[in-house]
């Protein structure tokens, strides 16, 4: 498809003929956390503050940022339970 365009000039006869870009939107269903970890479709992410953080870096975003080693002992329904206790919301990606 090209556009026609109108054009006030003494040295051009007629229309100029510019052709438009194609416009191919780029969608992504891809989510991944601030770690670059690909989080799939059921896997549990944290929203802490305006961090996404996917269930297996947690602990580690929780050591470094806060200082707080105590998930890494914990199992996955009690660091869903203690994060969001604490720190922000668990969601699970549908």
């Amino acid at each position: 498809m090209s556009v026609l365009l109108e054009v006030e000039n003494p040295m051009v006869l007629g229309r100029i003929e510019y052709p438009t870009p194609r416009y191919e939107p780029v969608v992504s269903f891809e989510m991944h956390d601030d770690f670059g970890s690909f989080i799939a479709s059921g896997d549990v992410y944290f929203e802490i503050g305006d961090a996404i953080v996917h269930i297996d870096n947690i602990s580690d975003y929780l050591a470094v940022g806060y200082m707080d080693e105590s998930t890494y002992d914990m199992t996955d329904s009690e660091v869903i339970a203690y994060v969001e206790e604490r720190y922000g919301f668990a969601h699970t990606k549908k």
